[in-house]
């Protein structure tokens, strides 16, 4: 017979020595194994006859450990924990050492991607993998968390990242800039946004909450608010932009206010987490985004 390192057994003897040992019952250890009987008494058998020695005393209902057989099943008990409490902290090392977030692409583009940039610069460490997804996340969320702009709170745990303000955009080289009035902004290029399954806010929501309740041009739809954003950074109409969040657009001078309404979002921004998730870094992330608006 091939013997092990260490001078040791089959490992598929000790392991189904240990189960029996620790059921006292060949039947119990079979089905926890997931064989028949017959094979977990020929592994004991296999085990007996290479050490030369009676490891259980056979009764009807029963099996028991032998002295020899209760010396053996101590240490390989011992050691099979010792080995399952280093595996056990090896995966929770490898799984918290990995975040997963997910986004819209607006969001990732224009706020995420630059928090987790800076995050790195503190905790370059931690692995964060991003997930973009122009439509809502089917739940469960299989992700760890991810950013969600909703008019209600989410269901699972979560907190506010950011509240934002809704207000008409356009480029500086936008023809129809020179707009005041309600009535004309109705009628001016509106980019539409008709992402399916979105909460987001319409220009048909923004206008209703200004009473303003007549015809509203639609010159161009599209079905991604990013690509709504490169619209009007183009110049091909006016965008319904969330302040906060397009900050770097309008600070940078690619996108400018067109008039001077501009209402609050109905909805918020929150940080949703996936219900159980408890890991270390999990929290380390989350907490530190929260902070970073406030």
């Amino acid at each position: 017979m091939v013997k092990h390192h260490y001078g040791l057994p089959s490992l598929k003897m000790i392991g189904t020595f240990e189960a029996a040992g620790r059921l006292k019952s060949f039947k119990d250890a079979a089905d926890e194994l997931h064989v028949t009987p017959g094979a977990v008494s020929h592994q004991i058998r296999s085990l007996e006859q290479e050490l030369d020695m009676k490891l259980f005393l056979r009764e009807s209902r029963a099996v028991n450990l032998t002295p020899e057989g209760k010396d053996l099943f101590e240490v390989v008990s011992s050691s099979l924990n010792e080995i399952g409490q280093t595996v056990k902290k090896l995966r929770e090392l490898n799984e918290t050492q990995h975040i997963s977030i997910g986004s819209t692409t607006a969001v990732l583009s224009m706020w995420l991607s630059q928090k987790i940039a800076q995050f790195w610069r503190e905790y370059g460490h931690i692995q964060i993998n991003q997930e973009v997804r122009d439509r809502p996340f089917r739940r469960p969320l299989s992700l760890d968390m991810i950013v969600e702009y909703s008019t209600n709170p989410p269901e699972e745990t979560s907190n506010i990242l950011f509240e934002d303000t809704l207000l008409p955009l356009c480029s500086p080289e936008f023809e129809g800039k020179n707009i005041s009035r309600l009535e004309q902004l109705s009628k001016s290029y509106l980019i539409h946004l008709d992402a399916k399954d979105t909460n987001w806010t319409s220009w048909a929501n923004w206008f209703e909450t200004l009473d303003y309740n007549g015809e509203i041009s639609v010159r161009h739809r599209v079905n991604n608010y990013a690509i709504a954003l490169q619209l009007a950074q183009d110049g091909m109409g006016v965008v319904l932009g969330w302040r906060h969040l397009v900050k770097p657009l309008i600070e940078s001078g690619s996108l400018i206010p067109l008039t001077k309404y501009e209402i609050a979002a109905p909805g918020k921004f929150y940080l949703v987490q996936s219900k159980g998730n408890q890991k270390k870094y999990s929290k380390i992330f989350s907490e530190w985004l929260l902070l970073q608006d406030k």
